[in-house]
């Protein structure tokens, strides 16, 4: 398939579009680890809300969402937010493909622009997100590109569960880019 991304900063007009998405990855991803009942029904406007409030601010510097679109359909999204918690470094709280477009190196490329946004606003700090620990595919993705393990801990969780969660952290974002950026052949 030839596929031809369109990558661009979100604005407020994509909230419906991420919320959306963000609903359908964490669908695909969790079930089984998040309830039914939540991944059934309140997740749907819990992420529109998020995302509205989110966007909104969008012409903030602290904060940068990305989107990756084919054929002008939302098919994944990165979210990099600086002043979540500054004390572990820039904190990549989303990184979503569409299900039937992972595997296609694109949520690499989103992680690359995402990890050099970080390097041009704050180019001394690390960066860092949180996976679930049962997430084993995410897991994979990110000990591929060398993230290591920081912190574990039991995270409170939306659907009034509580998750054993991983911290991984990459000090070192020139190099990260670097690896997000090395063409793998098949």
């Amino acid at each position: 398939m030839n596929q031809q991304i369109i990558f661009r900063t979100a604005t407020a007009h994509d909230s419906q579009r991420v919320a959306a998405l963000h609903t359908a990855s964490w669908r695909s991803a969790y079930r089984g680890m998040l309830p039914d009942r939540y991944l059934d029904h309140a997740i749907e406007d819990e992420r529109l809300q998020l995302w509205q409030a989110r966007l909104h601010e969008a012409h903030d510097q602290r904060q940068y969402v990305l989107l990756a679109e084919h054929e002008q359909q939302l098919i994944g999204f990165v979210c990099v937010l600086l002043d979540e918690e500054p004390a572990w470094g820039a904190y990549l709280d989303n990184l979503h493909m569409d299900p039937q477009h992972k595997r296609r190196g694109i949520g690499r490329q989103l992680f690359a622009y995402a990890s050099q946004w970080v390097m041009g606003q704050e180019p001394t700090w690390p960066l860092h997100l949180l996976v679930f620990e049962a997430n084993q595919q995410a897991r994979n993705f990110y000990e591929q590109y060398q993230g290591q393990i920081v912190e574990q801990m039991l995270k409170p969780m939306p659907g009034d569960v509580s998750l054993q969660v991983l911290r991984y952290q990459w000090r070192d974002l020139n190099a990260l880019v670097l690896a997000l950026r090395s063409v793998r052949t098949a």
